[in-house]
């Protein structure tokens, strides 16, 4: 593909990029590395007019028309000329696992040619207009957030054209700088001494590796929690002086010892990188911080998870290949630093007026296997807290998701719990 030309930006790409645009060579079209979320409408959808509308948020987000290349040694993105995502028809009442089936694997998406975005469309059964819209990206391009941001542009994009009124100029997509040589060697030293001497989450010392997770089809449990469970969270949270995301990872960390034992190891959680000037922009605009977990049945385990979590955030500008060069002392075929991830969203999830029509997220499930052992977990409307926790298939963990669901409701009952709520 030519990408010079009057508009063309370059720059190096971020350690997240570099991350998953490596993954995507080691294991070319795992849906592990896809992103499929979905956008529901309420109202009669028109194809033309919504079509219309992505095409300009494509044209508005540079990521979204890049091409990734490597270049004397870099990886490199570079602005192109954009590609209008393709619209594709779902039968009416279409599901997400069906919707996944059909296009997780479509050669629609090439992040190497600048194609980052696949649409398809399933209008509702019956009478009531309405539909979801399914949007398939490549991780390279696109996180949690990015998808709020792409429905509200979609649906301001939408009004736009109904109303014949032009779209902003694009954006511009501002990087954050790399930390100088003082700064890294700080940072290198930190993590050192955070991480030194800890072990894996007990599990198959041969692996899997990261191709062998990527290629494996994933096994997965939803978990409910009763009531109005987030609300329960966040009172229990002003009593431990802590935020609602210390405590769920608290009890997941427990419900993971409390399968396997494990006194000491890491837990990684996605966190975003988005500065302020980035509040509007489409990127994978974030890095998965490694948080040591140790004695996490003791007292005083919420307070020790969000004082290490913190003081990784102060140190998270390391690139995260720099950080698993640093810290990784061992050899071994298992994902370094951390098997077990925990990503949760809470942002609110505000309705979009369209025009004719009306649009709001739906949260994002993972599409393949990122870690030996995954939980998802949503805050809802109504304070109701959802998740999933996933394996690979036929692995150590597949058969032990609904012990370790158990296991964590069991464990955050225990943590919102009161004293004097025991004591009766």
């Amino acid at each position: 593909m030519d990408t010079s030309g009057p508009h063309t930006e370059r720059r190096t790409a971020t350690a997240t990029e570099r991350q998953f645009w490596f993954a995507e060579r080691i294991a070319p079209g795992s849906p592990a590395w896809r992103v499929l979320s979905t956008v529901r409408i309420d109202g009669a959808p028109d194809r033309r007019t919504l079509a219309a509308a992505a095409a300009r948020v494509v044209a508005r987000h540079p990521v979204l028309r890049s091409v990734f290349a490597p270049e004397e040694g870099e990886l490199r993105c570079t602005t192109v000329e954009p590609v209008d995502p393709p619209l594709l028809e779902l039968p009416p009442g279409t599901g997400f696992d069906a919707a996944a089936r059909e296009l997780a694997r479509t050669a629609l998406l090439d992040p190497g040619t600048g194609r980052h975005v696949v649409l398809a469309l399933s209008e509702d059964p019956g009478d009531a207009p309405g539909a979801t819209l399914y949007v398939l990206t490549h991780h390279l391009v696109y996180d949690g957030l990015s998808h709020e941001v792409f429905t509200a542009d979609l649906a301001r994009a939408h009004a736009r054209v109904l109303a014949g009124e032009p779209e902003p100029a694009p954006l511009a997509h501002p990087v954050p700088p790399l930390p100088d040589a003082a700064r890294r060697a700080e940072l290198t030293a930190h993590w050192r001494s955070a991480l030194d001497g800890m072990p894996d989450l007990p599990g198959d010392s041969d692996g899997p590796t990261q191709r062998d997770l990527a290629r494996t089809e994933p096994h997965g449990h939803i978990v409910r929690f009763p009531g109005e469970a987030g609300a329960t969270v966040r009172e229990a949270a002003r009593r431990l002086a802590c935020p609602p995301f210390a405590v769920l990872l608290t009890a997941y960390a427990q419900g993971l010892y409390d399968l396997c034992g494990a006194e000491d190891f890491c837990v990684g959680t996605p966190v975003s990188t988005r500065t302020p000037d980035l509040e509007d922009a489409i990127g994978c605009l974030l890095t998965t911080l490694p948080v040591r977990i140790r004695r996490p049945a003791e007292a005083g385990a919420c307070e020790r998870t969000w004082t290490t979590f913190t003081d990784g955030l102060f140190h998270m500008d390391l690139p995260q290949d720099d950080l698993v060069r640093a810290v990784r002392t061992r050899p071994g075929r298992r994902m370094p630093l951390y098997q077990a991830l925990f990503a949760y969203e809470s942002w609110p999830r505000p309705v979009h007026d369209a025009g004719t029509v009306r649009m709001r997220t739906a949260p994002v499930t993972p599409l393949g296997t990122q870690a030996e052992v995954l939980f998802q977990l949503n805050e809802l409307p109504g304070h109701r807290l959802e998740g999933m926790l996933q394996a690979p298939a036929g692995g150590l963990w597949a058969g032990r998701l609904a012990a370790l669901s158990d296991a964590v409701r069991h464990r955050l009952a225990l943590l919102t719990t009161t004293t004097e709520e025991i004591a009766r």
